[in-house]
């Protein structure tokens, strides 16, 4: 069952598996510092790995993890 409140955000990333690993690393600082809630890999969207999207509990998470993750990927 999903939640209405659940948000994803496709975010671009450079250099796949370790563009991931970028803003992954920066998605973690804004949940450690409970900036965002739990946060989830979702599907690239292409077979080239040029964005992923990313689940996130509420749109507000989303919104505020695409602002500060700008540059991160």
């Amino acid at each position: 069952m999903q939640n209405s409140d659940e948000c994803v955000i496709v975010f671009p990333v450079v250099g796949g598996i370790f563009g991931v690993a970028r803003l992954a690393t920066k998605l973690n600082e804004l949940l450690y510092s409970q900036q965002i809630g739990p946060w989830h890999v979702s599907q690239w969207i292409d077979y080239k790995h040029t964005a992923i999207r990313i689940k996130f509990l509420t749109a507000r998470d989303g919104e505020f993890a695409q602002r500060s993750c700008a540059g991160a990927y």
